[in-house]
């Protein structure tokens, strides 16, 4: 899944940010957007599941 949202705001090292066509906010550390990011700039943000990733994990708690 692909969404667009725009930076509202960065306070105390995290980012405020609107998603395109929709009231909903997230904040994000900041450390976890691209370099150089500022406010007012459109982002893309993909994501996906990772099934395997996801039974490696359930795994690992099994074997512990």
């Amino acid at each position: 899944m692909r969404w667009n949202a725009v930076i509202k705001s960065v306070e105390h090292q995290q980012a405020i940010i609107k998603f395109d066509n929709s009231t909903d906010e997230v904040v994000i550390p900041v450390k976890y957007l691209p370099h150089g990011c500022r406010v007012g700039d459109v982002l893309q943000i993909d994501i996906s599941f990772s099934p395997y990733e996801t039974l490696n994990r359930l795994l690992g708690k099994i074997n512990i």
